[in-house]
């Protein structure tokens, strides 16, 4: 589960004109990643091939020529299916783009918007997403790339979106919050199921239930999952691979390469050495 397919071919891009806008182009004949989250938006285009994946325990498919909306820290597995090659195109867009661009499409004061139905036929929107990856590819100035993300936002949340609703957090996304903030402050160290029981109060039956069900993962899959998205952030910067796996918790390169890459679908240096624009 989760291993480095030998046919993998994926590819980067991190634009300075545009920050907080990851894009990936990735084909894949096999199963590339286990389960995960990001902490970004997920607005993809399936070029060939077809995917099917859960969000919140319901099972969605996507297929050529169709969009995929992902929310920040909604747990995924978007692996090919049996027998289907898949190749397809993602922006990963810092909340902060959706938040503005609600702001300006729906009124001030909204909470994050969300995306109702995870899988769409956009033809018109595709076709924008499809010209911003280009523009980001072949390095076009700076106003067409702003242009053509602002017009796919904008038409992503007027079509496809609602504003989000403010919510009172229940005790057990309390929990979930406590445990998520003691892992991120605790991201080097060797930490205990003990040490999360008692942080949260709870049992260490209890905890691993209520962890699951409100984060969709167990806490040590999201403990790497904090590992790898510090592990991004320094290899996006041009940080050695040997330096990063330290930095990011990890015991050696082997380890770090081994997690990164079930979690990403790449190997710390072809996630590093991709282009940029």
């Amino acid at each position: 589960m989760g291993k480095q397919p030998t046919n993998a071919e994926v590819r980067f891009w991190r634009d300075p004109d545009l920050p907080g806008v990851e894009v990936r182009r990735s084909s894949y004949n096999e199963e590339a990643f286990r389960t995960h989250v990001h902490a970004e938006y997920s607005i993809g285009f399936i070029e060939t091939g077809r995917t099917t994946f859960e969000l919140d325990g319901i099972p969605h498919a996507a297929a050529t020529g169709q969009l995929v909306f992902i929310g920040p820290n909604q747990a995924h597995a978007c692996n090919p299916d049996l027998g289907s090659g898949m190749t397809y195109r993602m922006f990963y867009i810092d909340p902060k783009w959706l938040i503005a661009m609600a702001g300006e499409v729906f009124g001030t004061g909204h909470e994050p918007p969300r995306f109702p139905a995870p899988v769409v036929d956009d033809r018109q929107l595709a076709d924008i997403l499809l010209a911003l990856y280009q523009a980001i590819a072949e390095g076009a100035d700076r106003l067409e790339k702003e242009s053509l993300l602002v017009q796919m936002l904008a038409d992503a949340l007027t079509r496809h979106a609602e504003p989000g609703r403010p919510t009172e957090p229940s005790g057990g996304e309390e929990t979930v919050e406590i445990i998520k903030t003691y892992l991120a402050d605790n991201l080097a160290e060797k930490v205990s199921l003990d040490d999360l029981a008692r942080a949260a109060n709870l049992s260490r039956y209890h905890l691993l239930r209520v962890f699951q069900a409100g984060a969709g993962l167990p806490p040590h899959a999201y403990q790497n999952q904090l590992r790898v998205d510090l592990g991004r952030q320094l290899l996006a910067k041009g940080h050695p691979v040997s330096e990063v796996a330290l930095e990011a918790g990890f015991a050696d390169q082997s380890h770090f390469t081994r997690v990164f890459r079930k979690y990403t679908g790449a190997t710390p240096r072809q996630y590093r050495d991709s282009g940029r624009s």
